[in-house]
């Protein structure tokens, strides 16, 4: 493709004397004022383009240096067939964005072994330490970004030890990709037996597993639930809470949406200034900013929300305790 475009330009150097009489005129704008494009690889969903949309606005506001126009553009994506995913990275390369913007660690790693040249900023759930996407947080390479991981798995097995001091054993429903490592916290086997806690793992490989959850004979046993946010709590939430509402035991989620859904905690990280940290980074680089010079960043709030609404069914001690932990009564 590279020759093809080099061959390309050469013959119209060659021929551009002759018939440059003869072209009409250009209309483009100058490329001096041409816009330079952020391109996000994201889906392309409505949820997705309402975020692309508030992005562009804080973005704009950083007012990045220089004449010319700064556009966010959506690159809808679909990542459940690498060949064609990679294929449209590649065309996306061609057309040479200031900046492409990586919405998961699947788009920042396909974008790297295509070797571009052109900035990488990501925002992701996961570690990109553990992912093997940057060397540290400080010293990030060939690219930089934003992580909403923050290791709380530990300190959400404390948390049920001090609201739940008599349970001994907690559900676990992840998936395969979160039991490798990248979102869970180190150690989080090892530390919740310290605290006299047995976790059962209950690994759903797909949408059909979640029905067959409850009728797994260790599942009688849990005496607390905890869900954190890997791809099945994503993609199937609601049909996962309204199987664990049929438990009638508590459930602690990484998420706070889930409390609508009959959950009892939920402890997260919070930012509400991540955009603005996005916009910030991208305009630097966008100014001239070495992109490995840029820090990852990531939240430095946890928020921990209990469902009002539960509380009734515990008794007063667990009450008072729950109340204790909360940041937020949703």
């Amino acid at each position: 493709m590279r020759l093809l475009l080099t061959t390309g330009l050469m013959a119209i150097g060659l021929l551009g004397g002759f018939l440059l009489w003869r072209a009409p005129k250009d209309t483009r704008p100058p490329a001096s004022e041409s816009p330079l494009i952020v391109a996000w690889v994201d889906f392309d969903v409505p949820a997705v383009r309402q975020g692309v949309a508030r992005f562009t606005q804080h973005l704009k506001a950083q007012r990045p240096e220089g004449a010319r126009p700064v556009e966010v553009e959506l690159i809808g994506v679909d990542a459940d067939d690498p060949e064609r995913f990679a294929m449209k990275m590649r065309q996306l390369i061609a057309t040479q964005p200031a900046l492409i913007f990586a919405s998961s660690v699947g788009v920042a790693k396909t974008l790297l072994a295509l070797k571009t040249t052109i900035p990488i900023y990501f925002g992701i759930q996961s570690d990109p330490v553990r992912e093997g996407l940057i060397p540290s947080l400080v010293s990030t390479g060939s690219l930089t970004g934003y992580t909403y991981f923050v290791p709380l798995d530990v300190k959400i097995m404390e948390l049920i030890r001090r609201v739940f001091p008599d349970i001994k054993a907690v559900g676990v429903v992840a998936t395969d990709y979160w039991l490798e490592g990248a979102s869970m916290s180190q150690d989080l086997f090892t530390q919740a037996k310290t605290l006299g806690l047995e976790l059962k793992v209950f690994d759903l490989h797909d949408r059909d597993g979640i029905g067959r959850m409850l009728e797994d004979p260790r599942a009688p046993a849990v005496q607390v639930w905890y869900v954190p946010y890997s791809d099945i709590a994503f993609q199937h939430g609601e049909e996962l809470a309204a199987a664990l509402v049929k438990s009638r035991r508590p459930t602690v989620y990484a998420r706070r949406k889930f409390l609508k859904l009959g959950g009892l905690i939920s402890v997260q990280s919070v930012d509400e200034d991540a955009m603005d940290i996005w916009a910030k980074s991208i305009a630097n680089i966008l100014n001239g900013v070495p992109v490995g010079s840029i820090p990852v960043m990531r939240p430095k709030e946890i928020e921990i929300a209990v469902n009002a609404a539960a509380l009734a069914q515990f008794d007063r001690a667990t009450r008072e305790r729950l109340a204790r932990e909360a940041t937020v009564l949703e």
